[in-house]
């Protein structure tokens, strides 16, 4: 038996992830379907394999290849561990702050109908740090960001994670060391760029259809869109080594799909981190598109979902 949940998931004698495609192929890239199919074949002998022989006695041993690929959550992890130690390594051992950007939640479907937004969202968060850096400090901060489109019940939840020296080097050359983020203003200032974002991005007709969410999201939020940055505690590397490797992670581990029945529901714990080991129910569909969208934008964008009458149902499926 296949001891890789996921795998089970989507290619288990009941082929649900053929089904899928069947059902769906027409809306799924082929980056997407290339990147199922490495998952597929990864440690298999159909992805090819190494024999080693023992000149003593003959023994054969085969060691398959492993498919490398984003989406496979066996190699995925590894190299999010190796990426968290060398990020731990190559930056200044100085004290960090993890910021998070967010959005009111009525813009996120808005985000997911026009991806081509979410890179400039993130760069626009890069630059609005930066800029309130250089004119308060006169410094030019070190700056990691990372774009997440999941959140933790894995709904369609776009946000920006930015891992941010608290000190910087000014112009001279002096090192200058602060330990201040003005919440109060980057909301304001971020809930403007957001909204100006979208402004510029979509057409005029759409601009008029989605008026009343952008004017709602705006009047909603009075002291503008979250924004949060916990002071950080103990040893500075392994705290960028964690940091990191939360950036980078994916959208669900396997740790967490608690039970799979084989056809319709699967369970998995929700909100792991704050040790709140929630656990809901739902269609395994919804697990199938969340693990296709996350490979389709390389583990930065992930499901898009709603519940409505108490059901799940998928965005842009049904």
């Amino acid at each position: 038996m296949e001891t890789n949940i996921l795998k089970r998931i989507f290619f288990d004698e009941r082929q649900h992830w053929k089904r899928f495609v069947e059902k769906y192929g027409n809306r799924i890239r082929p980056n997407v379907i290339k990147e199922i199919e490495k998952f597929r074949t990864c440690g298999t002998s159909e992805n090819g394999f190494k024999l080693f022989v023992c000149e003593g006695c003959h023994h054969v041993r085969k060691m398959t290849f492993r498919c490398k690929g984003r989406f496979c959550t066996s190699c995925s992890n590894g190299e999010t561990e190796e990426w968290g130690r060398l990020l731990a390594e190559d930056m200044f051992q100085v004290c960090h702050r993890h910021v998070i950007f967010t959005i009111d939640e009525g813009l996120r479907n808005i985000f997911l109908q026009h991806r081509e937004m979410l890179k400039p969202f993130m760069d626009e968060a890069v630059k609005l740090v930066q800029g309130w850096f250089k004119k308060k400090f006169r410094v030019t901060p070190g700056i990691i960001a990372g774009l997440h489109t999941f959140g933790s019940r894995l709904n369609f939840n776009p946000h920006v994670h930015m891992l941010v020296t608290m000190r910087g080097m000014k112009e001279n050359g002096e090192w200058k060391v602060y330990n201040y983020i003005p919440f109060s203003m980057l909301r304001k200032q971020w809930q403007v760029v957001v909204l100006k974002l979208i402004r510029r991005t979509v057409s005029e007709i759409e601009k008029k259809k989605i008026q009343p969410l952008l004017q709602k999201a705006y009047s909603a939020n009075a002291e503008g869109f979250y924004v949060y940055a916990p002071k950080q505690k103990g040893n500075v590397k392994e705290q960028l080594k964690y940091i990191g490797r939360y950036i980078r992670r994916p959208a669900i581990a396997l740790h967490r799909i608690e039970e799979y029945d084989g056809e319709l529901k699967v369970r998995y714990a929700v909100d792991d981190m704050a040790r709140r080991y929630l656990t809901r129910e739902i269609e395994h569909g919804k697990v199938k598109e969340e693990k296709t969208q996350e490979a389709r934008r390389n583990h930065r964008i992930s499901i898009s979902s709603s519940e409505k009458q108490g059901q799940l149902r998928l965005f842009g499926v049904q």
